[in-house]
């Protein structure tokens, strides 16, 4: 008799629908099963283990450290089970499956649509999610089983030390200027030009974020830090307060070319250390399921944005 018999399936999967879903009644309405049916499973769990997985006691519950501990095996098991349903389509020739994809919002404007477009056409029967969020958050998403891939900059850099990458492009930050302002007849600039200037730039300015990112960085280099009056999270606001004359917008290269730049410049900062680099990333220490594999696999093989590679031609 081995230490896998006794086990019924169901009460993994009740126990982790609690956990996903913050309790049981939100378990059983998402599952499909009765309150009482997800608490029996995770009781008979519970006396299994020897353990008890979660505090009832609190609201939501939350789970104990008998019930942190095993979610991590619950989690493999149900990763093996779903890589092994997913290799049997693959051999019938069907790959089946889901991929959760978490981007931040310019890429996912300029880059994950055509993307999309041709995975869905080589893989009919896979299902995509999204899931947008700030770079700051991809990291915990691939971590935390909310993504099994991210698309993000390169930083800030990810605290969770099992998350890979791949680079997919590099492009450059620029300014945003007023089509009437002085500097919009540079074809590149510097930041020491800027230095009597009132900038703006994309953040919320919290401390988790401020001073993590490129243009952070640059600007630290260039003792530009305090010039720095408005911050924002939408590149549409950062272009509309910069053609309105209240600074000059500092930003990515892709932020401000899906945005409407009408009535103003983008001029790209030149040196090697006003870029940013984006990447595809995943937790390495989960098993990669294979419609996973085979959207990172063409992710990796897509053309860079149009914006970026129109850079390119000209730099």
């Amino acid at each position: 008799m081995t230490v896998l018999d006794g086990y019924r399936l169901e009460w993994l999967g009740s126990f982790l629908a609690v956990v996903d879903h913050g309790g049981f009644a939100a378990a059983a309405e998402n599952v499909y099963r009765s309150q009482p049916s997800i608490s029996s499973h995770v009781a008979e769990l519970e006396s299994r283990l020897g353990a008890l997985l979660f505090d009832r006691k609190e609201r939501p519950v939350r789970l104990t450290e008998a019930g942190m501990a095993f979610l991590v095996h619950a989690r493999a098991v149900q990763a093996e089970l779903e890589a092994g349903e997913a290799d049997v389509q693959a051999v019938l020739g069907l790959l089946r499956g889901r991929v959760r994809l978490g981007c931040y919002p310019s890429a996912g404007a300029a880059f994950v649509p055509g993307a999309l477009r041709e995975f869905a056409a080589q893989y009919p029967a896979v299902e995509v999610a999204l899931l947008e969020g700030a770079p700051v958050d991809l990291g915990a998403a691939l971590q935390n089983g909310d993504a099994d891939l991210a698309i993000r900059p390169l930083l800030p850099i990810p605290r969770e030390s099992s998350v890979a990458h791949e680079v997919l492009w590099v492009e450059p930050l620029v300014a945003v200027v007023a089509e009437d302002h002085p500097l919009a007849q540079f074809q590149t600039i510097d930041l020491a030009r800027l230095r009597n200037a009132r900038l703006i730039t994309l953040g919320s300015g919290t401390q988790r974020e401020t001073g993590t990112t490129e243009m952070d960085h640059a600007l630290r280099d260039a003792g530009l830090e305090n010039h720095v009056v408005l911050r924002t999270n939408e590149p549409q606001t950062l272009v509309a307060l910069a053609r309105t004359g209240h600074g000059i917008g500092l930003t990515n290269l892709l932020a401000a070319a899906v945005s409407d730049t009408s009535g103003t410049r983008v001029i790209p900062m030149h040196g090697t250390v006003h870029r940013r680099e984006v990447g595809v990333f995943w937790d390495g220490a989960r098993a990669m399921q294979p419609a996973v594999r085979a959207f990172l696999d063409l992710i990796l093989q897509m053309p860079v944005p149009d914006a970026v590679q129109r850079y390119e031609r000209r730099a």
